[in-house]
């Protein structure tokens, strides 16, 4: 485990505040409120070693670009504004998704994405 910088601090702040996943650009803007001189290659390092230690992990949405949270442990499915690039949380599970699949196939695990826009994009337009 590597020692908690002010910069980690400041970095893993910013995902305990935060209602949803982030991009690195996200974290590198609300972190260096606190932290002066903040980069995007620290902040990409500091993702990096929060993932290894179990911290965090990283959301890749398709065709984008990949997002991070704190790890909760259960899976998540999620939102993604087609607009902002945003992601956010869906709360539900889906169920019934095994009938889908072929007779004699098992389903081992799953992960749903929503797309369209946001509440914010859906109100500026």
């Amino acid at each position: 485990m590597k020692r908690m910088t002010k910069q980690r601090t400041a970095i893993l702040h910013c995902l305990q505040q935060s209602q949803r996943p982030l991009s690195l650009e996200e974290i590198l803007d609300l972190a260096a409120k606190e932290i002066e001189h903040l980069n995007l290659s620290t902040v990409f390092r500091t993702m990096q070693t929060f993932i290894e230690e179990g911290k965090v992990h990283s959301v890749k949405m398709p065709g984008e670009k990949s997002y991070y949270e704190l790890a909760q442990g259960e899976h998540r499915h999620y939102f993604s504004c087609d607009s902002c690039k945003k992601i956010y949380f869906i709360n539900k599970c889906p169920r019934g998704l095994a009938d889908l699949v072929p007779p004699g196939f098992k389903v081992l695990g799953h992960s749903i994405t929503l797309n369209g826009l946001c509440l914010e994009c859906t109100t500026m337009g």
